[in-house]
């Protein structure tokens, strides 16, 4: 429970009775007088309600079905406080209209967003799954591999969901033009990374993954090339090759230091030849989140050489202290002009099966070249899809928080086990993703890292060389699960590489 007090009135947030029965609830009260209890609000999944009691004559109201009512709550109490309050039988609030906002800003966010019990996760709980991580592999491997997240969605996003199924609202989404999501996007990126850009220049996709591909159909013609970093997010290899594109590799430098951005390796792949070049920061698999001046050295060779840059942002809400992301678009107008930035919630709030991202631009020109593939051979948006971005910018960021928090604890944790207990094995730690990314090459493992784990662990990882040539004797490792399920995952490693 928390309780904010405000100029003679306190307010109580709690969350009662979690499932079906029970939700949130925000109480009201008179904090200088009998400390009665005025005005509730239950919020609950089921028969939600609000009470009004000036007198100990309790009147009780049912929400309408049809309502949110959380944000049916937060906006009554934004639009006419005061009268609420006089029929309430509550002290005027004496206090600024701002401080009262902020309030209710805070109120909003506490409502919707439970404390979580992250630690509370188990495999049992993950059977059956409609999804591939948990579905790919006999039940007795603990799935550590694709980048899906084990925890619950955010409440936000669940409560959204389960109103649209109750009321049968899945139809054909409105179109995103007419909607606030360049708005939404735009505020997003101005508040967590300082970048400003126009709303009108962001395009609903359904994935980060056809925003690579469409970029690539449109930006260069078959056999023209596309350089790709590498180690890299495997869809970036297979796009490029599955489009007729030519394939261009400049690995990542790595060092005793980790991983770097190599400028002049990168510099001597470029030929006449070359349209694009495909960047992911924060980095899948190695985790590096780019330096600005790692970023600048990319963006000097993308304006010599006329390139447009694609670049895949999806982790950049993942990001741990020390290391900060800055948006490759907002390094400069004229890089703007020539970068399309793919980004969305699916991998911070754990919604890929819905299905939907986001292309923004920085030139009327590239965004309607991009949109010059017939949209339908895109694929429609999904509704939900769109909502759940909506719902996870606007109202799941204190999910965010609490989940970020628990990543970084896991991260530490893997690091600690792998310096200790993986003898041979080599990481550095990721400055951001969710993802650890195993150098086991000193170990020689047969038939190859990723089999050895799978077959005298049973925990699946996923296969280094799908991350292009440089990730051969690598395994990369998803951690965003309970300290159970991967302290288990961890332990079975450890005893499978003491009894080789």
């Amino acid at each position: 429970m928390t309780s904010i007090p405000l100029g003679g009135i306190r307010f109580l947030v709690e969350h009662r009775n979690p499932g079906p029965g029970g939700g949130p609830t925000l109480r009201v009260y008179d904090a200088e007088q009998d400390g009665h209890e005025r005005l509730r609000f239950d919020c609950f999944q089921q028969q939600g309600h609000w009470h009004l009691d000036p007198a100990g004559a309790d009147t009780v109201t049912l929400f309408d079905p049809g309502l949110e009512s959380i944000g049916w709550t937060v906006d009554l109490l934004r639009r006419d406080f005061a009268g609420l309050a006089a029929r309430a039988n509550l002290p005027a609030p004496r206090v600024a209209a701002d401080a009262l906002a902020a309030v209710l800003d805070r109120i909003e966010a506490l409502l919707r967003n439970p404390p979580l019990d992250l630690d509370a996760v188990r495999a049992a709980d993950r059977h059956p799954s409609r999804g591939e991580k948990w579905s790919l592999y006999p039940d007795d491997v603990l799935p550590l591999w694709v980048a899906d997240m084990d925890f619950p969605i955010a409440d936000p996003i669940r409560r959204m969901l389960r109103l649209a199924v109750e009321r049968s609202d899945v139809g054909y989404p409105i179109h995103p033009a007419p909607t606030d999501i360049g708005e939404i996007t735009a505020a997003r990126m101005r508040e967590r990374f300082g970048w400003t850009l126009d709303p009108a220049r962001v395009e609903v996709l359904c994935d980060v993954v056809q925003g690579l591909a469409v970029s690539l159909l449109q930006f260069a013609d078959a056999g023209e090339g596309a350089v790709v970093q590498t180690p890299i997010y495997p869809p970036f290899l297979g796009n490029v090759r599955s489009t007729g594109r030519r394939l261009v590799e400049a690995p990542l430098a790595y060092s005793a230091r980790g991983y770097e951005v190599d400028l002049d390796a990168l510099a001597a792949k470029i030929d006449a030849g070359t349209r694009l070049v495909l960047i992911c920061n924060p980095h899948n698999p190695t985790g590096r989140v780019f330096r600005r001046p790692e970023l600048e050295g990319i963006a000097e060779l993308a304006l010599r050489h006329d390139l447009v840059v694609v670049s895949d942002e999806i982790h950049s809400d993942l990001v741990y202290p020390g290391a900060q992301h800055v948006p490759f678009g907002s390094l400069s107008p004229e890089i703007a002009e020539r970068t399309v930035t793919l980004t969305g919630a699916s991998k911070a709030f754990n919604v890929a099966g819905l299905r939907c991202g986001l292309a923004i631009f920085g030139s009327e020109a590239r965004h309607r070249r991009f949109n010059g593939l017939p949209r339908h051979a895109r694929g429609g948006i999904s509704l939900l899809g769109f909502e759940a971005i909506r719902m996870a910018w606007l109202h799941a960021q204190p999910w965010l928080d609490q989940v970020l928090a628990y990543l970084q604890q896991n991260r530490d944790h893997v690091a600690r086990f792998v310096a200790q207990e993986l003898p041979g094995v080599r990481l550095h730690a990721p400055e951001g993703t969710y993802l650890a990314w195993l150098d086991c090459n000193a170990l020689a493992l047969e038939p190859s890292p990723y089999e050895f784990f799978l077959q005298r662990a049973r925990a699946a990882l996923s296969d280094g060389p799908n991350f292009g040539t440089p990730g051969r004797g690598f395994v990369r490792i998803n951690f965003a699960t309970s300290r159970a399920i991967l302290g288990e995952a961890l332990e079975r490693m450890a005893k499978a590489l003491r009894a080789r």
